[in-house]
């Protein structure tokens, strides 16, 4: 029996990619713009990306994203931008934050077992935490962490171990599950925890990860029969 349980948010419980879709198309409906949002989404994609990469060269302000990404997608297809369409776009970001099928139930369940921990990568600490009360996940916790509140970033092992001792756990004896082979698998496992990389379709992690599960439902199982058996 593990002494805690700890996971990753987004894509891990929620969708986040799906929801910043719909927030994007829903945006782009209310500007009437001659380009298709096809083009739209893959220039808002990339200025996501090209984001992180400044982000980790300590280039610019991680709570700039969102201005940064909005702006920059606007002018690079010519459509005039309204500071409102910032509000409008977070509103709906929230709003679409909810968790993948069977998410609460295995959580009702992992909460009967044992410890439980979110450990989150977000920069914008405060939108996260209204995104986390907006899923419904957020009492699920005994302790939730949010890299930006800190100032430490998944895949340093020093996040995981802050989690642990908040919820007074040995690393040897806790399991982390997220999506990430990078930031959550070898960052938990780099802070000596056994790691679940889960996705929502199948996915290799080689030998790195301790179990590979694609879906909650196989989450679930694997819990059942490996873990709590």
């Amino acid at each position: 029996m593990f002494q805690a349980i700890l996971f990753d948010f987004d894509g891990t419980l929620v969708d986040f990619v799906a929801a910043d879709i719909r927030s994007l198309r829903w945006l782009y409906a209310h500007t009437g713009a001659a380009v298709a949002f096809e083009d739209f989404l893959e220039t808002a994609v990339a200025e996501i990306m090209k984001f992180h990469d400044l982000v980790a060269q300590n280039e610019i302000d991680p709570l700039q994203m969102h201005p940064f990404r909005l702006r920059n997608s606007f002018a690079r297809h010519q459509i005039t931008w309204h500071d409102d369409y910032l509000a409008l776009y977070r509103g709906k970001l929230l709003e679409l934050c909810v968790p993948f099928a069977g998410v609460e139930e295995l959580l009702t369940a992992v909460k009967r077992k044992t410890k439980t921990g979110l450990i989150t990568n977000a920069y914008d600490a405060a939108e996260q935490k209204e995104r986390i009360r907006s899923s419904g996940l957020d009492s699920y916790f005994d302790t939730i962490i949010i890299a930006g509140e800190i100032g430490i970033y998944k895949p340093d092992p020093a996040i995981f171990l802050h989690a642990l001792a908040r919820v007074d756990a040995q690393p040897d004896k806790s399991l982390y599950v997220g999506d990430s082979l990078t930031h959550d698998v070898i960052g938990a496992k780099s802070a000596g925890m056994k790691t679940v990389l889960l996705s929502q379709k199948p996915k290799k992690g080689g030998d790195i990860a301790d179990y590979e599960v694609s879906g909650i439902g196989e989450l679930q199982r694997l819990l059942e029969l490996e873990v709590w058996a």
